[in-house]
């Protein structure tokens, strides 16, 4: 590794040291010589430094720094390319983000969009059958008094969850709720979590399903008297906790991405009575009890026709949802009118 003979520890900080672009040059030769950054890529100041949430000066640096050592390119005016290729690879913003952000050197990274990350995708998720929404990063990051490298990393990962998408002018933006969007994504549901659950019955000792069981019962006898919250709960561990040992991550990441039918519930909760619940409560239990038993192809059968029943309720939580005044919005969010974002 290109140092001067310190090793690399991960972390990226600017500090105002003369110094910082030794750093930010073994970040980028580790993860030229780990393939990360691979031949050919096209790297930029301005990108890299808002990556790492520093300036421009120590990247500018680096990157000569670089080029002075064999390991990248200049490309004409274009910043420099890894290694001699002639053809400059660009990467999305997404993936440069991907290669870089773990190692931004804010030391409660972590630790801070961890904080943070329920409180955002709870306000997000509230507010998306009422309309659509931008999402200032800046102001994102000034309200909770995190970086801007932070406030990035939740909006991805609440990317990773379809909550939030980039439009064209690169601005965050939550996109109202549709009918379209329930039907899409329960039909991946019905198509991707049978399959998944065989995965965890194989996989996954009876005890566990034994203990939901357990509490799924429980609150089906005391209901009503369960409230919400218990049925929130219950869904978190029926339908995210039931598959978080999936070994496939694709499927897994896909099913988190198609779980958005869930939402509707939730706030439909928040607002009215719960007595339209007492069924799913009973098809969570037959699932467990069909998988306790060792009834896999039963257990994903109640499950698919589980998610074919709810459709139409879902459907109609939602309209009733849409008609309710707009909550309160936080201050990093504005309303996005039609024409107006696009």
């Amino acid at each position: 590794m290109i140092s001067d003979g310190k090793e690399w520890t991960g972390r990226v900080r600017d500090t105002g040291s003369a110094f910082l672009y030794t750093s930010v040059r073994d970040l980028l030769a580790a993860k030229i010589r780990q393939d990360e950054l691979p031949e050919g890529a096209l790297l930029k100041e301005a990108p890299i430094s808002s990556q790492l949430g520093i300036s421009r000066a120590p990247v500018r640096r680096a990157l000569a720094l670089l080029a002075e050592d064999g390991l990248v390119t200049a490309a004409a005016g274009q910043g420099y390319v890894v290694g001699r290729s002639g053809i400059p690879l660009r990467l999305s913003s997404r993936r440069l983000h991907e290669i870089l952000a773990p190692e931004t050197g804010d030391l409660n990274r972590t630790a801070s969009w961890e904080r943070i990350f329920s409180e955002v995708a709870d306000v997000v998720t509230s507010c998306m059958p009422f309309g659509s929404f931008r999402i200032q990063e800046t102001e994102l990051g000034d309200h909770f008094n995190v970086s801007r490298t932070v406030a990035r990393e939740v909006l991805w990962r609440l990317m990773d969850r379809r909550l939030v998408e980039k439009n064209r002018k690169s601005h965050w933006i939550v996109g109202q709720m549709t009918a379209r969007d329930l039907r899409d994504t329960l039909q991946m549901r019905r198509l991707l979590e049978p399959g998944a659950l065989g995965m965890v019955a194989a996989d996954r000792a009876n005890e566990g399903f034994d203990r939901l069981l357990g509490d799924i019962e429980a609150a089906i006898d005391s209901f009503p008297a369960c409230g919400g919250a218990t049925i929130d709960r219950l869904e978190e561990a029926m339908f995210v906790d039931m598959y978080r040992d999936v070994r496939n991550s694709r499927l897994l990441g896909s099913i988190r991405r198609n779980q958005l039918s869930l939402l509707v519930p939730r706030l439909f909760r928040r607002h009215f009575p719960i007595i339209d619940d007492l069924p799913a409560l009973q098809e969570y239990a037959r699932i467990l009890r069909h998988l306790g038993q060792g009834q896999v192809r039963q257990a994903q059968a109640v499950l698919h026709g589980h998610l074919c029943r709810i459709e139409a309720l879902a459907l109609a939580r939602l309209r009733v949802l849409s008609l309710l005044e707009a909550p309160d919005m936080a201050p990093y969010m504005t309303p996005v009118y039609r024409g107006q974002d696009g």
